[in-house]
């Protein structure tokens, strides 16, 4: 049986060692920080917009088929990061996941549809081309207004709470 000293001395230092660790983190803010890092990866790659010259349609074209190909995968990899990340562990944390998978997918699905409208037109003639670009982006508007899942998300208090201690999140907003 140690002595007396040496218990005191290793629960003391036992005692240390557990102050002076991080505090463990919560499983709401290690749920949307996995979130917010598929935002981030995601972000990067919608940031590179395309170079769209309008004296060279077929260029153009090709520009903006890929923007929207890119843009498409990207809201489909967000939507999987939120599926993967599992169930919100915060009250009623399933309705705030819902709408955001929701607008995700009618945001994939307004541009998917856009992409698949501008495979169809016809380079050859420029000014109908440039008409038919302008049409898409009336058409793609409603994506400006999308509010985007983590607002969604951000809706439900828990995760609101969470969002502010996650790395990630406050990259996102230029904090971290």
């Amino acid at each position: 049986m140690p002595s007396p000293r040496i218990a005191l001395a290793i629960t003391g230092a036992a005692l240390a060692s557990a102050c002076s660790a991080p505090p463990a983190q919560a499983p709401a803010v290690g749920w949307v920080d996995r979130i917010c890092s598929t935002m981030v990866l995601n972000g990067a790659r919608l940031s590179q917009l395309p170079a769209v010259d309008p004296g060279d349609p077929v260029r153009a074209k090709e520009g903006l088929l890929t923007f929207l190909t890119s843009l498409s995968e990207s809201l489909t990899a967000v939507g999987d990061g939120i599926t993967n990340a599992g169930a919100p562990p915060v009250a009623d944390g399933g309705a705030a996941v819902e709408k955001a998978l929701a607008g995700l997918e009618g945001a994939r699905t307004s541009v998917d549809s856009a992409r698949s409208k501008l495979a169809g037109v016809s380079v050859a003639d420029p000014v109908a081309f440039q008409m038919a670009v302008a049409e898409l982006a009336d058409g793609l508007s409603g994506l400006a207004d999308n509010r985007g899942p983590l607002r969604d998300l951000r809706e439900n208090p828990g995760i609101e709470d969470a969002y502010r201690e996650a790395g990630s999140c406050r990259a996102l907003d230029g904090v971290g």
